[in-house]
């Protein structure tokens, strides 16, 4: 959907995703490659920082999007692939992969500026906001898993519930700018941006889906 469209697994045909049977190095190895593709959507996501259109960009460098009105430049390397030895799992999902980056960012550079910060910031509204953004996180999960099982309906419910976090976490952000502490006016500017383009991008889905369930109900 949008640049987060991806062939999912909605008719339920797991048992033919791969014809090999995989044993626990293998999944290991898979595991490592998938976690280098959500690295790879943060640098590239930096990278674009500045851009207005940073979320296509990022998507057309990913290899999502196979033409870009934003971009006149080449992809930093080729379009990827599907590997047809490789299983297909959520990892794959563009969409996981971008809410991934974006929510792993915010919970690592956090973690990092809060250390920074002393006794300044309470435990209290340190730990609030962490688990907001783990609220979110697992929302986001959520709605991916929905959408790949063709749950247009239950994916909207859960991004709503995410939205819901996300505004929370603006809340939160702008009452830590309030304290003045260097390391979160910092941690702020950056991090608000990405809270943004994550509200942007689950706010794309939603429209297609709710696109998606109008179109159903015109076919019967």
């Amino acid at each position: 959907m949008a640049n987060f469209e991806y062939d999912s697994n909605s008719d339920g045909e797991w048992d033919d995703s791969w014809d090999t049977i995989w044993n626990e190095h293998d999944w290991e190895l898979y595991l490592k490659t998938e976690k280098g593709q959500i690295r790879k959507y943060q640098k590239l996501y930096s990278q674009f920082a500045r851009h207005q259109n940073r979320l296509d960009e990022v998507a057309y460098h990913m290899g999502w999007e196979m033409q870009s009105d934003h971009s006149n430049s080449e992809p930093s390397e080729p379009l990827s692939e599907a590997i047809p030895d490789q299983p297909y799992t959520l990892h794959k999902h563009p969409l996981f992969i971008a809410s991934k980056a974006l929510h792993d960012w915010l919970a690592e550079k956090w973690t990092q500026h809060v250390s920074l910060a002393g006794d300044d910031l309470s435990a209290v509204q340190a730990l609030e906001y962490q688990n907001t953004l783990t609220r979110s996180d697992q929302y986001g999960l959520l709605a991916v898993t929905a959408l790949d099982l063709g749950d247009y309906t239950l994916a909207i419910a859960y991004f709503k519930r995410g939205l819901d976090e996300l505004n929370q976490l603006i809340a939160l952000i702008s009452t830590t700018e309030s304290l003045d502490i260097a390391p979160l006016a910092a941690y702020a500017k950056h991090a608000r941006m990405r809270i943004f383009d994550l509200r942007e991008i689950w706010l794309r889905v939603i429209g297609d889906c709710r696109a998606a369930v109008a179109n159903r109900y015109e076919d019967e």
